[in-house]
């Protein structure tokens, strides 16, 4: 039997399918479907895919194509009406949707291929199974971070991380550094790197921020920690395992604020593969 807290996960998961299966598309926004999961839309998205395979995105095309199964079953009926009925504009964005989502044609489904029609109607694959692993329970204390937020690809971090020291360290003094923070918004493993959003900070204790620079609170309280050690690159598995270790308690159950990264090292420190990355995952107070 599945420990209490990823059966409460996996209910909400479901309500979250019910509403997708049925709503109209103008009803999917992010912060709709995590309140009907009753979780933070900081960690909807991270959970969702981990508790169904797949990520948000690939579920709403996937249920929005299965909703042209019975045009497509009908022999009456053509692919450009069901192109229709699934919301598509063209025949042509229904077939280049359908093939990403199947491997097929909706022709082929018609001459008989059952396993196309299945992969509309489940996941294409099966959440992955990520292996039990001890993480460390940690009270923090609330942190003040002087932060720059980059919109855009993850390529460009290093270059808001050097505007932001810039900015700060041109008004205080290098020793004044406490440690160097990140947080995501999204998975860029899944996003359009358009729409990352993501948050540069470092830890300066009470120094003023100069122009350009925001100041974010974090609040302290009981988090799940895991430390990551090798490159930047995989950093996003070891927050999958991480969110699946929590999911995996019958005890805790993931807060409302934002996940955050703590980087230990410097990078110019050492070699990449000994680069150390502290992951918090906030908890709910006990």
């Amino acid at each position: 039997m599945m420990p209490d807290n990823r059966v409460r996960h996996a209910e909400r998961i479901e309500r979250v399918l019910a509403h997708i299966e049925a709503a109209d598309e103008r009803a999917l926004s992010l912060d709709r479907l995590a309140s009907i999961a009753c979780l933070s839309p900081f960690h909807f998205h991270r959970v969702f895919r981990l508790m169904t395979g797949e990520t948000l995105a690939e579920t709403v095309r996937r249920v929005r194509l299965a909703r042209s199964l019975p045009d497509l079953a009908n022999p009456d009926e053509t692919v450009t009406r069901a192109a229709a009925g699934a919301g598509y504009g063209s025949s042509q964005a229904y077939a280049r949707a359908f093939r990403a989502a199947t491997g097929g044609s909706a022709s082929e489904l018609r001459a008989g291929r059952s396993e196309l029609m299945a992969r509309l109607l489940r996941p294409a694959q099966e959440p992955s199974a990520q292996s039990p692993m001890a993480v460390e329970i940690v009270s923090t204390e609330p942190l003040r971070l002087l932060a720059i937020r980059n919109i855009g690809a993850y390529s460009e971090l290093n270059a808001t991380y050097e505007r932001l020291f810039e900015r700060v360290f041109a008004h205080h003094p290098m020793e004044a550094l406490a440690g160097i923070y990140g947080i995501w918004h999204e998975d860029p493993r899944f996003t359009e790197a358009t729409a990352l959003h993501f948050d540069c900070a470092i830890a300066v204790g009470d120094l003023a921020p100069p122009d350009g620079i925001e100041i974010l609170a974090l609040a302290g309280g009981r988090h799940a920690r895991l430390r990551h050690v090798g490159s930047y690159q995989t950093l996003h598995d070891s927050i999958d395992r991480l969110y699946a270790a929590v999911l995996s308690r019958a005890a805790d159950e993931i807060g409302d604020q934002p996940l955050f990264v703590h980087y230990v090292d410097d990078p110019e420190s050492r070699p990449e593969t000994e680069w150390r990355s502290d992951i918090y995952l906030p908890l709910a107070p006990g």
